[in-house]
C-alpha cells in the first residue's frame, strides 16, 4: 500500500484533504490493507469527486489521527513526516481510499 486518501467532514460533505503515505511499517501496512479490503466500494464517497484512476475506494468507516507539519492553502496536511512531537500538529481524517 503506497498511500491512504484522507477526507474530513465539513457540514454534511466529505471533502478531500490529501493523502498520507509514510509513517507505518510493512506489518502495519498489511493490517491496514486487510481492514480496508473489508469495506471496498465501487465508487468514491466524496461529495466532490476527485480524479485518482488507480485508487481503490472504500467506505469511510475508518478514522485516523495524522500528524503533519503544516496546512496548505487548500486546507490539506503537508509534510506528514514529523521529526519530533513538539513540531507536530494532529488532526483526524476519514479514510476513503488507498493507492498501491
Amino acid at each position: 500500500m503506497a498511500a491512504l486518501y484522507l477526507g474530513q467532514k465539513e457540514g454534511k460533505d466529505l471533502v478531500y484533504k490529501g493523502k498520507v503515505g509514510i509513517g507505518w511499517s510493512r506489518t502495519t501496512s498489511a493490517k491496514i490493507r486487510k481492514a480496508l479490503d473489508t469495506v471496498v466500494s465501487p465508487k468514491q464517497k466524496l461529495t466532490k469527486q476527485i480524479r485518482k484512476p488507480k485508487a481503490t475506494w472504500v467506505e469511510p468507516t475508518f478514522y485516523a489521527d495524522v500528524e503533519y507539519r503544516d496546512i496548505t492553502s487548500e486546507g490539506r496536511p503537508e509534510s506528514q513526516l514529523v521529526q519530533g512531537p513538539d513540531q507536530a500538529l494532529t488532526a483526524g481524517f476519514w479514510l476513503f481510499g488507498l493507492s498501491c
